[in-house]
């Protein structure tokens, strides 16, 4: 039999009341104090949080060399059961691959990358991989587990559909980017604009194109975020940068019911330098982009939303923007990352401070792009590694409690000269609401699988114990109510929902309440 359950609104009024919200905090379960610095000339530029707690980190040399991704337990030790000795190493030409962007789909991780050779002359291109839960190359992808692309030049972000397709984008010339499908063997799809691979140039040599995300929404569409600019060469026209936004059909085309032609180019400010660096969709198919701005003084941190026409959101912020000068002082502040979290905020991270005294930074922004002063004052959380005072977070993910865990680098500078740089980690407590979701038992007698899930995809919950499930509710991100099919007898639901995003099922069993996030891709 199947049951049909609604969010009650007095739960969703229980989970995200601000008033409830744990403060930000450094996790001193992790690692002692919050703060791990690890693996010498080593950038921590990704991060994904497993279903059980463990982290995964995409570490790329600092400088020429080959990337790793390693796996830390939830207690920051390093998890040896991982790859070799608790990491797997990437390494395709002789002289550098690094990742630059990692996605996990059904508990395998992709990654895509640069990779380069001096054989034959300097050569930068990009690959894609796949890695298994257990830290090895996924045999069935590509070639043992790689599939490079000699003829582009850069790969910046990676993303997957439901049903497993790949999207990557990059650059393939200064004045071009690229979008591309791949199945998830590695093979192009050619049915994206018949072999695989959809073109964007801006048609001016002094033009250049820079895309940064990519993400696939709930119709099927392909967005990537980045930057149009023109270089600063002399000429008689003024330089400029702008946010751009690009929208693709499911076929490859540019949609043209998006901005104009399927191209957007958004400026915060006349004069201002502009960029989005992640792209995410959110309720009824909309965007906040993230990113940051330079305004001929300093960098700031930016976000903006945007209508599923490519219409700036003017309920956001001031006529669809948020500018925020961190700590009102003009040091640069470069964001580098972002979330959108379960009850709306947008958490953005990346460097704070000028001069030798950087920090690992976290700004919390309310869905309506003010500051969370509950979260912390004015909103930002930042710290530094004891003796390192130059630091700089670019990985980030949030687990199922609302813990933070971002990662970077960081090394000591006086004077400007700075030491060796090491891979920094650090954990964060934050909740979404102390009285709703951290009030549950969350070392949980229930997983749920496959976790991430695809569209319209069964969701079976695994019982640890001898626990029996009497009643199951599931709510997105913003409170809304979802429908839920539950079949008692195959203990699997499925989610009538056609927006990939966050999402938490809420478990009533005989012995108590589990609460479980979920992600739908």
């Amino acid at each position: 039999m199947k049951i049909n359950f609604t969010i009650s609104i007095l739960l969703f009024i229980s989970i995200v009341s601000a008033s409830a919200q744990i403060p930000c905090s450094l996790d001193n379960t992790f690692d002692s104090d919050g703060l791990l610095v690890s693996d010498g000339s080593r950038l921590g530029e990704h991060v994904i949080i497993q279903s059980d707690g463990k982290i995964l980190v995409g570490c790329n040399p600092f400088g020429n060399g080959a990337a790793r991704i390693k796996r830390f337990n939830v207690d920051g030790s390093v998890d040896a059961t991982y790859g070799s000795g608790g990491s797997i190493t990437i390494s395709i030409m002789e002289v550098a691959t690094r990742i630059n962007g990692m996605v996990m789909y059904n508990n395998n991780i992709y990654i895509c990358g640069t990779t380069s050779t001096n054989i034959g002359g300097t050569n930068t291109y990009p690959y894609v991989a796949a890695i298994t839960t257990g830290g090895s190359f996924l045999t069935t992808f590509g070639t043992n587990g790689i599939k490079e692309f000699p003829s582009l030049y850069t790969c910046n972000a990676i993303a997957m559909d439901q049903l497993g397709n790949i999207f990557i984008t990059g650059s393939s010339f200064f004045t071009s980017f690229y979008v591309m499908k791949l199945n998830n063997s590695g093979v192009p799809d050619n049915t994206f604009d018949t072999d695989g691979s959809a073109t964007v140039a801006t048609g001016n040599n002094d033009h250049w194109f820079e895309t940064f995300d990519i993400k696939v929404d709930g119709n099927n569409k392909v967005v990537v975020s980045g930057r149009k600019e023109k270089a600063n060469n002399g000429s008689t026209i003024a330089a400029f940068r702008n946010t751009l936004v690009v929208r693709f059909n499911a076929n490859g085309s540019l949609d043209n019911s998006f901005a104009t032609g399927g191209i957007g180019l958004y400026n915060s400010a006349t004069g201002n330098y502009d960029e989005g660096m992640r792209i995410h969709v959110i309720t009824g198919n909309e965007y906040v982009v993230t990113g940051s701005t330079y305004n001929n003084n300093d960098y700031d941190y930016t976000a903006l939303k945007l209508k599923n026409n490519g219409t700036l959101n003017t309920s956001f912020g001031t006529a669809g923007w948020g500018i925020y000068d961190l700590t009102y002082n003009s040091e640069d502040e470069y964001s580098l990352n972002s979330e959108v979290l379960p009850d709306g905020r947008i958490l953005i991270t990346g460097n704070q401070g000028s001069g030798d005294t950087v920090h690992f930074c976290l700004l919390m922004v309310n869905s309506s792009g003010t500051r969370d002063n509950v979260f912390a004052l004015d909103g930002v959380f930042l710290n530094i590694f004891l003796q390192n005072n130059n630091s700089s977070s670019s990985g980030m993910d949030v687990d199922a409690t609302g813990k933070i865990v971002l990662a970077g680098y960081t090394r000591t500078c006086a004077n400007g000269t700075c030491g060796p740089l090491s891979m920094a980690i650090a954990r964060y407590n934050n909740s979404f609401n102390s009285e709703g979701v951290s009030d549950f038992p969350m070392e949980n007698s229930f997983n749920l699988f496959p976790n991430p899930v695809m569209l319209n995809q069964n969701i079976s919950i695994q019982i640890n114990g001898n626990e029996k499930v009497k009643q199951l509710s599931v709510f997105n991100s913003f409170g809304q109510t979802e429908l839920v099919e539950w079949n008692e007898h195959a203990n699997s639901f499925l989610l009538n929902t056609s927006v990939p995003g966050i999402y938490f099922c809420k478990i009533i069993s005989d012995k108590g309440v589990s609460v479980i996030r979920f992600v739908i891709q």
